[in-house]
């Protein structure tokens, strides 16, 4: 058998439909294959899903794989699909959009299976559906009732209603007493629609009527409708036979006229038992066993199905729909209608677990999100209602499906803005959220905007209030991306004596102010502030957290880095040494930096192995964050140093050269990062002896360098270095001694005499100026600095010029 992921059980009572069976296995090797309702029966109850199932297990030997996707709600679509791709092997990207693409181009290449099924069910949005659909050699078989699908989608196969022979064979399957002339009496008077004889022999079964009472009871009922059709007045008889025989499981079904189609977790249900409901109702929820027992009623007299556990309720669009057929658009609704909706928006909210960080929250997380719309908790009063709503944006954003987080962020923001006004305590903590999103997604200005907005309003409206020192953090890290080290300084800087005024120092979101601030410091060149405050921010994470917390990786991972732009290359690697990354995976965000940086630190030390680490790291952010991320393309930059250190500079050349087309299409032209990356791709330039061309990029960089980050900040004393190299190439050789002599003074100023990179500065201008003495001196201190034997101090020893390049920090 095939391994299957959410396949539904097949169903032992499923009769007829050979012939559209052996169609659909026909058609599937030609591309997609939707199942649609047929054009007499276009709002569905034909059997389209029970066909899908029984194809699945039918000709489940045939395939290697079988996957089964509900696919009505995006975000439980998106959800189904990274489940598939743990099954795959895949790793999981931060972003999701990556995670679906990775498996739909697993599926096309056959990697690792040739022959697989995947059906998305209920798939009523094309477009949220095509991106993610795969090719090659495996089926795609999609039911919906969409008729977009059959134009230029997928192969169209129209699902009628049952022939006679097949209706009559479904009643007496379920009914082994009836006759098969009550059976044809009941299909003829159903017009072989497969739900309504569904409904109709649940009915008989579990209500014991016999079929003239059914058909005398049907005939009055459709009396008195006015569009009387065989699913409307056969639910309605089955929905009336359930309110004789238990008045809660009827109060429990009307519930789900304001729930998704998606399967509904008895625990939902049961978060109800608080709340203030009609006694049988009361009763029933109150315990485990009366509750299932009722759902298990609901699923006997056909109106939804139970899965075989007992755990989750799905009841069909169309029944939920009848259910909820009377509720208009306008503001009031019916009396029992506006109770059900507002014991749903409760009971949701009962349910809500709170802490949506947490991973081991999801999935109950991922039981709500499906039903916030049906139910319009946007419209809900109560402020745990709209707390909820926010939990949700914050789970998505953490399960890094960020365009579902943005989505639902963007609703409540314009939901709640109109009703409750612009400067509502949740209309801006949605707000936030939504600017988060959005920068998750690439809107970066966008993100900008909407965070100085925001801030600005929560200042005025609720001074140092969380909410609002959070917005300030999200208002720091936009600053970063804009390369506005300075100005994210300041802000931060002001954040954390606001947050260590209200919290304490050692308050978990004053910490993280604090590294906010550290990362501040170390785009600005600042390490000996910034491994000041990383350690102890450190100490105090430490005297709490475990050693394998993320939070206290992550302060090791920023202290490396001070102490690896402090010249301290082994002091670095002993840090990165003793950080446990036990049970975080080996793409946790702050293990791929700890890994990045043992890299940089291997390289500088001389290590051989330091390569290797550098490949690894960039395979890692790829699989993570994909090729256009700020900290996939630092990798890369680590690479082509390691590269370059072998010999290899047109390797070297080709990593830097994508890495400044990255950047420059990710953070702009003249972000520090990118001017940095020209900075390095000039150095590469110059080692293959086109000393002209080194020159002019260098000179671009050069400038623009000292126009955003100032002439003494790191990134532009690297730069300098190699610019006063291709100037004596090039003959200019006053220029070159020039701004090789500011270079090493403002580096001493900066740096201090002893940094490896300031001894570097020394070491050219003494060879330019041709001071063996000087070279002498400035040798022995590079020994010092680096140990022998070394790669440097062999360079320095055979009189060759000494390159500083520029290693980009955490953005």
């Amino acid at each position: 058998m095939p391994i299957q992921g959410g396949l539904p059980p097949r169903n032992p009572r499923f009769v007829g439909r050979e012939d559209l069976l052996a169609q659909v296995h026909g058609l599937l090797d030609n591309g997609p294959v939707v199942l649609l309702p047929s054009a007499d029966q276009r709002f569905g109850g034909t059997g389209r899903t029970q066909l899908a199932v029984e194809y699945a297990h039918r000709y489940a030997r045939g395939y290697e794989l079988v996957w089964w996707i509900p696919a009505e709600q995006t975000a439980g679509m998106r959800a189904a699909l990274v489940g598939l791709a743990s099954r795959l092997g895949l790793p999981e990207a931060r972003d999701i959009n990556r995670t679906l693409c990775a498996v739909r181009d697993a599926l096309s290449r056959g990697e690792p299976y040739r022959n697989w099924l995947v059906v998305f069910e209920n798939a009523n949005r094309p477009e949220d559906i095509t991106p993610y659909l795969p090719g090659g050699t495996g089926h795609v078989l999609v039911t919906s009732r969409d008729p977009r699908w059959g134009s230029e989608l997928a192969q169209a196969v129209p699902v009628p209603v049952f022939d006679r022979a097949d209706s009559v064979d479904f009643l007496r399957l379920r009914n082994p007493e009836l006759s098969e002339v009550d059976a044809d009496r009941l299909a003829a008077r159903l017009a072989d629609v497969p739900m309504a004889l569904a409904e109709a022999a649940a009915v008989q079964v579990s209500g014991g009527w016999p079929a003239g009472e059914y058909l005398r009871r049907y005939d009055e009922r459709a009396a008195e409708l006015v569009t009387p059709t065989p699913v409307r007045v056969a639910w309605g008889l089955a929905a009336e036979a359930l309110r004789a025989s238990s008045p809660a499981a009827a109060q429990l079904l009307e519930l789900c006229a304001f729930l998704a189609s998606a399967p509904v977790s008895w625990r939902l249900f049961w978060a109800t038992r608080g709340l203030d409901l009609p006694p049988e109702l009361a009763r029933t929820v109150r315990v485990e066993r009366r509750l299932k027992a009722a759902l298990r009623l609901i699923g006997r007299y056909g109106l939804a199905e139970l899965d075989p556990p007992g755990e989750h309720l799905t009841v069909h669009p169309l029944v939920r729909g009848m259910l909820a057929e009377d509720v208009p658009h306008a503001d009031g609704l019916p009396g029992w209608q506006a109770d059900r909706r507002d014991t749903v928006r409760a009971m949701l909210a009962a349910a809500d677990p709170g802490d949506p960080d947490n991973p081991t929250n999801w999935p109950r997380y991922a039981e709500i999100i499906p039903h916030l719309v049906h139910c319009d908790l946007l419209g809900g009063d109560a402020e745990e209602l709209r707390q909820l709503v926010i939990n949700c944006v914050r789970c998505l954003f953490a399960r890094g499906d960020y365009d579902s987080s943005r989505d639902l962020a963007a609703q409540a923001v314009q939901r709640w803005r109109d009703r409750l006004g612009e400067t509502d305590e949740h209309a801006l903590l949605a707000a936030f959220h939504l600017a988060n999103a959005m920068r998750a997604v690439g809107r970066t200005e966008d993100a900008r905007l909407l965070n100085a907005q925001t801030l600005r309003a929560q200042r005025d409206v609720l001074g140092d209030d969380e909410t609002t020192l959070a917005t300030a953090n999200s208002v720091g890290a936009d600053l970063r991306i804009q390369g506005h080290f300075g100005q994210a300084r300041q802000l931060d800087a002001d954040n954390l004596v606001r947050y260590r005024r209200l919290f304490g120092e050692s308050y978990p979101l004053t910490l993280r102010c604090a590294n906010n601030l550290a990362v501040d410091l170390r785009l600005l060149g600042d390490f000996r502030g910034a491994r000041a405050l990383d350690e102890q921010v450190l100490r105090h994470r430490q005297a709490v957290l475990v050693d394998s917390h993320p939070e206290v990786l992550s302060s090791r991972a920023g202290l490396a880095f001070d102490l690896f732009g402090l010249g301290d290359y082994a002091g670095a690697a002993d840090v990165l040494a003793a950080a446990p990354a036990d049970g975080l995976g080996e793409d946790h965000p702050m293990v791929l930096w700890a890994g990045r940086f043992a890299a940089m630190a291997a390289r500088r030390g001389g290590r051989p192995h330091a390569r290797q680490l550098a490949e690894r790291s960039v395979g890692l952010f790829r699989q993570k964050f994909g090729d256009h991320n700020v900290e996939t393309l630092a990798a890369l930059v680590s690479l082509a140093h390691c590269v370059r250190d072998e010999g290899d500079v047109e390797s070297a050349y080709l990593l830097l050269e994508r890495a400044v087309a990255g950047y420059r299409t990710v953070l702009g032209e003249g972000h520090p990062f990118a001017l940095a990356a020209v900075s390095d791709l000039a150095g590469v330039v110059r080692a293959m002896g086109r000393h002209a061309q080194a020159r002019a990029l260098g000179g671009e960089a050069l400038g623009g360098l000292r126009r955003s980050v100032g002439a003494d900040h790191p990134f532009t004393l690297c730069c300098a270095n190699g610019l006063a190299a291709d100037l004596h190439a090039t003959g200019e050789a006053q220029q070159a001694r020039e701004v090789a002599a500011d270079t090493w003074a403002r580096s001493r100023n900066v740096r201090g005499a002893t940094h490896p990179d300031t001894l570097a500065c020394a070491f050219n201008l003494a060879l330019d100026a041709g001071d063996d003495t000087g070279r002498g001196l400035v040798l022995t201190e590079l020994t010092k600095a680096y140990g022998e034997p070394h790669p440097v101090v062999a360079a320095a020893a055979s009189g060759r010029r000494l390159e500083t390049e520029i290693e980009p920090p955490p953005l």
